[in-house]
């Protein structure tokens, strides 16, 4: 919340804004309060742009783009994913009323802002981590016409925990009850993610979630005195392979 200020500063001094949405979960990482920010100012324009598409399925990215006309869709390992965006904003700049179009990237913590400025902006060395909260500042990056602006990661008043622990916006070892942001993935991922438990953690989607829970942990060997499994261990692990994009939906 303490980042609130920042990103109005950017919404403020930006002509078109750039919202970074995680393509496996769009619902839950499209942040709410940046889009009624950006809608109450009539001179903005906003960009959605889901990011992550490598870690979803050709039948899931169809549908996403069905339902998302008008947005744009990136992987940060693929260079030319972002030539449709990069076109879009040259040509907003060559017919803008002044010499340079401003650009703002928001978004949740960690969804991938610094990597897609790498992909934007030839040259620029921004900082990439899996950790959230790496970019600490506002700073200006140019590319021919183009200003972009980065911020820090934001997360709106009242963002239950849960959703928190999902987006990446908090370090998996600083949450609270990492139990509960894992039970939240492992249901995420029996909903929508087809066979990926059986795939990644060699588990059956069909067990009880606490059973799931459990057998994740024993497949890992997170194991404590007397064989039981070390609970607070698997789930940071479910958390990390989530938040880093280790886990897919296809």
């Amino acid at each position: 919340m303490g980042y609130w200020p920042v990103v109005l500063h950017v919404l403020k001094n930006s002509d078109v804004v750039l919202l970074l949405v995680d393509a496996r979960m769009p619902e839950i990482s499209r942040n709410s309060e940046i889009i009624r920010q950006v809608e109450s100012r009539k001179k903005l324009r906003l960009a959605i742009v889901f990011n992550k598409i490598d870690l979803i399925s050709k039948k899931d990215l169809e549908k996403l783009r069905g339902e998302n006309k008008g947005s744009y869709f990136v992987t940060e390992k693929k260079k030319s994913s972002v030539k449709e965006l990069k076109d879009y904003l040259e040509n907003l700049a060559d017919n803008w009323n002044r010499n340079t179009l401003r650009v703002g990237i928001v978004g949740y913590p960690n969804v991938g802002k610094s990597t897609i400025i790498n992909l934007l902006v030839s040259g620029a060395r921004e900082k990439v981590s899996s950790v959230s909260g790496t970019t600490k500042k506002t700073k200006w990056l140019r590319t021919g016409k183009i200003r972009i602006m980065d911020s820090p990661g934001v997360i709106p008043f009242g963002d239950e925990k849960i959703r928190i622990g999902m987006t990446s916006s908090k370090d998996p070892h600083k949450i609270k009850n990492p139990e509960r942001v894992a039970f939240r993935i492992i249901e995420y991922l029996r909903e929508h993610g087809g066979n990926v438990l059986e795939r990644f953690y060699g588990v059956s989607k069909d067990l009880e979630e606490d059973k799931l829970f459990l057998e994740i942990g024993r497949k890992k060997k997170y194991l404590v005195k007397g064989g039981e499994v070390d609970e607070n261990r698997t789930a940071i692990k479910i958390i990390s392979d989530w938040q880093s994009g280790k886990i897919g939906l296809k």
